[in-house]
């Protein structure tokens, strides 16, 4: 109904408009109606009956004023969307946290992580080529890595293996003021390295060519990691983001359109639909708020800082800071979106709710000659979080998305499956479909995971995999011991995955350190030759296990 006071739409049995406040039913002009008049003289019964007539006024003003602000706030149109907004990112948070997955963001402040990861191939068709292939099982690639910023640690790790044989192990590990190198089959067990901060210094007493310039290099790794991480203060970033947000949000403009019935992943959905206007020079505004947002973290002025730390000469610091100037990498970003912007004026969407929730967001227009159509369906069926979509059309091109499954683990188990779909002019292009299951609660064999790609009827790639994902307080691990490729309906290979990330550092020993500065002019033309003899057994030791395993035919064609 329509509010005889103010013009505004109101709900039939609301007792006051949400945007005036007068009474329902009261023609305009039409105050609020507060209590009988207390009287103006008399004794102390008198006196008693003022301030309870004063009391009860006072309480009615506050009623209808917490109201009226309630009301205009969640209950106006634009209340409406704010409310669903904040409703759908809770409901989306609340079924994150039922994953059980641990809070990542503890282990950055606690700048300790340590993280594995291996790739190993456990089976191959050789019918595809006409080989036996199976000597090549066994074959991976790990990768490894553990940071402390506590105790100024740092490792990396690159290993090659093939089977129980290891290949190749590259290591590059860091302690306080230490850089330290090491492959087991280069160098042996001695670990090579330098003392970063008195590098310089080192290099001109070694009287090495080309030192002088190089005397004023000192640095510590951690001192650098720890001032590229104390430039960037979130809680600054954090609340001008919150900022600019808010203002964007204050321009906004919101109108009730009435109902509209949405079909998300087949379920026939009842919404309340709003038209949400952005003006354009908001947007634009919004638009160099981010720009300077991100230029908050002066990467450039970092920049400039480490390089002088490290002894860099201020003339080379000012060029190499005059090039990164002209990429203008936010400055172009931000001049691209406001070109955007131009184009399109005042942004338009169609926000559908539902049950509280904001069910889909619509975007309809013309760009650049083009006419584009945009929904992203954002929840439906029996839990908010389950059904998910995004649908593009343009230039006859359209791009459909749906998922669908138990994304609240309201039956205690996560599943999902999703289906990618590509038209023109109506005809299919292509097809992925992918299905996940997840339980939390079971140990092994908790995960499974299916994903298809087809094409004019034609199945070009699969993969299955099934395994054990497991969530702790302080780590993530995932263990994949069977990952099948096919396609044309043939299995190609199998692969086998495993990694594992937590916020605990692992701190290993660095054997047989030596600094390289240190080292007397002998010593050094001894590395080198040692080096260049380990370079020369290793590719011998590796030709001989290559002819060893493989057939002869194979390394032939390889070869040649």
């Amino acid at each position: 109904m329509i509010c005889r006071n103010c013009g505004n739409e109101m709900r039939p049995d609301a007792r006051f408009c949400p945007h005036c406040g007068a009474v329902n039913g009261e023609s305009p002009g039409a105050g609020v109606y507060a209590g009988p008049e207390a009287p103006i003289s008399g004794g102390r019964k008198k006196k008693t009956g003022l301030v309870i007539g004063a009391a009860a006024a006072t309480a009615a003003v506050i009623a209808v004023a917490a109201f009226v602000l309630l009301g205009g706030l969640f209950g106006s149109p634009k209340g409406q969307v704010e409310k669903a907004l904040i409703k759908s990112a809770a409901a989306y948070a609340a079924a994150e946290k039922r994953l059980g997955l641990p809070d990542t963001g503890e282990w950055e402040q606690d700048r300790a992580v340590s993280q594995t990861m291996d790739l190993e191939l456990k089976s191959v068709n050789g019918e595809l080529v006409g080989y036996d292939l199976s000597a090549l099982e066994g074959l991976g690639l790990g990768l490894s890595m553990d940071y402390s910023g506590a105790d100024r640690w740092l490792a990396y790790g690159l290993r090659a293996f093939w089977g129980e044989e290891e290949l190749l192990g590259l290591w590059v590990k860091a302690d306080d003021d230490e850089l330290y190198f090491n492959s087991p089959q280069i160098t042996g067990q001695t670990c090579y390295g330098v003392n970063t901060e008195t590098l310089g210094a080192d290099l001109k007493a070694m009287d090495s060519e080309g030192a002088g310039e190089l005397e004023d290099v000192s640095f510590n790794l951690f001192d650098l990691m720890d001032t590229v991480l104390d430039s960037m203060d979130e809680g600054k970033l954090e609340k001008t983001a919150e900022e600019a947000n808010r203002a964007l949000w204050e321009a906004v403009k919101v109108k009730k359109m009435g109902g509209r019935t949405l079909s998300i992943n087949g379920t026939e959905t009842k919404t309340d639909a709003y038209r949400v206007i952005i003006p354009q020079k908001d947007l634009e505004d919004y638009v160099s708020a981010m720009e300077e947002l991100m230029s908050t973290a002066d990467y450039l002025a970092v920049y400039e800082e480490l390089m002088a730390y490290m002894g860099v000469p201020q003339e080379e610091i000012d060029d190499l800071v005059e090039e990164l100037e002209e990429l203008e990498l936010y400055g172009e970003l931000a001049d691209a979106l406001r070109e955007l912007i131009r184009e399109t004026g005042d942004l338009e969407l169609e926000v559908c709710l539902s049950g509280g929730y904001i069910s889909a967001v619509r975007y309809e227009d013309e760009i650049w000659n083009e006419d584009v159509e945009l929904t992203v369906y954002l929840g439906g069926g029996e839990e908010y979080v389950d059904d998910l979509g995004i649908e593009i059309e343009t230039e006859g091109v359209k791009v459909t998305v749906s998922s669908s499954g138990d994304h609240g683990l309201k039956n205690g188990v996560y599943t999902d499956e999703t289906s990618i779909r590509f038209r023109q002019n109506g005809v299919n292009l292509a097809r992925v479909t992918s299905e996940l299951r997840y339980d939390p609660k079971s140990g092994d064999d908790n995960f499974q995971w299916g994903l298809d790609v087809n094409s004019s009827g034609l199945l070009l790639l699969s993969l299955k995999t099934e395994g054990c994902l497991l969530a702790e307080d302080r780590q993530i691990s995932l263990s994949l011991e069977d990952i099948t490729l096919g396609s044309m309906g043939t299995d190609i290979c199998s692969l086998a995955f495993r990694w594992t990330v937590s916020g605990r550092a692992e701190r290993t020993s660095i054997e047989n350190p030596r600094l390289v500065t240190r080292m007397t002019e002998e010593e050094l033309m001894e590395m080198v030759l040692d080096t260049q003899q380990n370079v020369l057994d290793w590719s011998n030791e590796m030709e001989q296990l290559f002819l060893s395993r493989l057939p002869a035919e194979l390394l032939y064609d390889m070869m040649y």
